[in-house]
């Protein structure tokens, strides 16, 4: 892959994934590894893409994340270090989360599921408070849903 990767993680919730942005220390693998657990318990597929480098590309019209061939299959818990993670290559990205701090956000948004251009794709996107792995679950779970009315809730 020679696209620049991106500070992010990337996750597949059954048929849709999740790019999660943030700064450093503001819970984006924490934020992957609940997802991903909150995903299979219902039944569902949950894997991770990548954790913390993401290469994005255009694939037709589609934002796809790659993984990048050194943090394969790899995420990082924080206290524990590198551990190994069931993971697929890459997936269409469907959802961009951004991890703020809580005092940045609206408390009643106008428009709480807004749009964001990557690689000349418009893909949804998401503010979640930083290190707030509930809400953030709540919130992601709530956009889901817009985005597939009467689909199945994977997380």
């Amino acid at each position: 892959m020679r696209t620049p990767a991106v500070h992010a993680d990337c996750i597949l919730l059954g048929t849709r994934a999740v790019l999660i942005r943030g700064d450093a220390g503001s819970g984006k693998s924490s934020l992957s590894d609940t997802l991903i657990e909150a995903a299979r318990l219902r039944g569902h597929l949950g894997l991770l893409v990548a954790d913390d480098y993401v290469h994005l590309t255009n694939g037709g019209g589609r934002l796809l994340g790659h993984v990048p061939e050194t943090i394969r299959g790899k995420m990082e818990v924080r206290g524990v270090g590198l551990v190994e993670a069931a993971f697929t290559p890459v997936a269409h990205i469907t959802l961009v989360v951004d991890l703020e701090p809580l005092d940045r956000l609206d408390r009643l948004p106008e428009t709480p599921l807004l749009q964001t251009c990557l690689e000349d794709v418009q893909v949804a996107s998401l503010h979640c408070p930083a290190n707030d792995t509930s809400t953030s679950l709540r919130l992601i779970r709530w956009g889901l849903r817009q985005l597939q009315s009467g689909g199945p809730d994977y997380i």
